[in-house]
C-alpha cells in the first residue's frame, strides 16, 4: 500500500488546491493541539510567534 502522499500526486490537477487545504488544516489543528499540551508556558519554537497577515 503506498503512503498517503503518492495518492494526493495522483488526483486531477483541479483537486490539488482542495487537498492542499485539507493538509493545511490538518497541520493547523496538529499544531493548536501541540500548543495546547506540549508547548504551554515559554516556548520557543518560532512558528508559533508568525506576524499576522
Amino acid at each position: 500500500m503506498d503512503p498517503p502522499r503518492y495518492v494526493f500526486a495522483a488526483l486531477p490537477a483541479d483537486e490539488h488546491g482542495k487537498a492542499f487545504h485539507v493538509l493545511v488544516s490538518v497541520f493547523s489543528a496538529a499544531d493548536t493541539r501541540r500548543r495546547q499540551t506540549y508547548c504551554k508556558g515559554a516556548c520557543g519554537h518560532a512558528w508559533h510567534n508568525l506576524p499576522p497577515r
